[in-house]
């Protein structure tokens, strides 16, 4: 078989250099999608290659495409052409004529092509992919270790290098979760920054789309898709640090790890308190079972959705119309205040990813003698306030714990400055994992 790159840019570099063809580049990807996939059990469909819109044809300016010959796979939340998603639910279905969506179509338009669709946790309601209807995820780097939601296959099928890149939807962390758990690159973008036409909404003023990479220059090459309309602003050089260090809550590894990366960067400001951090969550926690309610209703008065979905959408039937109300009205004034309180005199805030080293299925699956509420509950604890903001946010790895898997960060920045996060992210990833980068440093633990 072909060997291929490991990272999206390095396969950009060999095509431009001629190494390789943009058919040799796809075939070897597709077998590769083959051979891999029973093994970590992330595939919902393989898309047929002669329906893919991608793979290198000309823009209008005539000019090569950035992603042909890149191979992606996105999570079966998106429309396709001719096909509804299946949610996590099912395999999808076939509906002539339907268009796919636009974020995928920007995405086809810069030269990429789509080779499947991949698991989820049913209709993105959990921070894990378990999921009644499909096999658990196998996460790449330790079987053992859980395989965080909502986008777990998108996760799973770029750690696992089948896939160089995946979309996913992220409403209270379901991008940034997985990232953290299979120690990749997990950039949540603006609110609406991406067009989410043809996506299934679950909680529509919290849903953003998100990528998820195995190095930030990927991650970068794929934003840029999206980006011809100039929306992102300019990458800021040197960006002013501020760091969020809780004083409690957190594993000790996680805040050595925090504690030596503030150093690293000479991060003088530091708190080790974030006050708004409880009320952005409940606010967050409000609109998002209040309009999955909504998005649900039907399916919620027949009781025809599983037990994940109902924990979600269930509690929005009984909270008060005028607390969702006062949260969607004041949501605009507590951005303004977390902007002048922590970004008006820095460009971006470091804190946790997750509160723990990544942990184990068996400490977050109900039922086994292991589970552990709190590390379940852990997973999304520094996560869902953000869509409440709506601000961009990127997690990745910053150190590995005791047994090699990763310790992320989460990197918090002003609307629209997601090219201020890359840029951080990829000098960051050279300064602590030096030049074979995230994936080199957490490839092949899995034994």
């Amino acid at each position: 078989m072909t060997a291929l790159p490991a990272t999206l840019t390095g396969l950009q570099h060999a095509l431009a250099l001629g190494q390789l063809s943009q058919q040799e580049s796809l075939s070897a990807q597709r077998q590769r999608l083959k051979n891999l996939d029973p093994i970590y059990h992330c595939v919902v469909r393989v898309m047929d290659e002669a329906a893919d819109n991608g793979g290198g044809k000309a823009t209008q300016a005539n000019k090569p495409q950035a992603l042909a010959g890149i191979g992606l796979a996105h999570k079966d939340i998106f429309n396709t052409a001719g096909r509804a998603p299946g949610l996590g639910h099912d395999r999808g279905r076939s509906v002539p004529g339907l268009a796919a969506a636009l974020a995928i179509q920007q995405l086809q338009n810069a030269g990429a092509s789509q080779l499947a669709t991949v698991v989820m946790a049913e209709y993105a309601c959990g921070a894990t992919s378990d999921n009644p209807h499909f096999p658990s995820c196998i996460n790449p780097l330790n079987s053992a270790a859980v395989v965080g939601g909502s986008s777990s296959g998108s996760a799973v099928a770029v750690a696992s290098e089948i896939a160089y890149g995946a979309m996913g939807t992220d409403t209270a962390g379901s991008v940034r979760i997985p990232a953290a758990t299979c120690g990749l690159i997990g950039l949540k973008t603006t609110h609406r920054m991406i067009n989410q036409e043809g996506v299934y909404p679950l909680a529509p003023s919290l849903d953003s789309i998100g990528l998820l990479t195995r190095s930030a220059a990927d991650a970068r090459q794929l934003l840029d898709a999206f980006m011809l309309g100039g929306t992102s602003r300019p990458s800021q050089p040197d960006p002013r640090l501020k760091a969020w260090i809780p004083s409690a809550g957190v594993h000790d590894s996680v805040a050595v790890a925090l504690i030596e990366l503030a150093d690293a960067y000479d991060i003088t400001e530091r708190t080790q308190l974030l006050p708004e951090h409880k009320l952005l969550t409940a606010l967050s926690e409000i609109l998002l079972h209040h309009e999955a309610a909504e998005t649900h209703q039907r399916e919620l008065l027949n009781s025809t959705l599983s037990a994940s979905v109902q924990a979600v959408a269930l509690p929005g039937l009984v909270i008060p119309l005028h607390w969702y109300q006062a949260a969607v009205q004041d949501r605009s004034l507590r951005a303004r205040a977390f902007f002048n309180a922590h970004l008006k005199d820095h460009d971006i805030l470091m804190l946790p990813a997750l509160p723990q080293p990544v942990p184990n299925w068996s400490a977050v699956t109900p039922g086994n003698n292991d589970f552990d509420v709190r590390q379940l509950l852990g997973l999304h604890n520094f996560m869902g306030w953000v869509n409440y903001l709506g601000f961009p946010s990127l997690v990745m790895p910053i150190a590995s714990d005791a047994r090699g898997l990763p310790i992320s960060a989460q990197f918090i920045a002003r609307p629209y400055e997601e090219r201020t996060l890359l840029a951080f992210a990829e000098g960051l990833e050279i300064k602590r994992f030096g030049n074979s980068g995230i994936t080199r440093h957490f490839s092949n633990l899995q034994s």
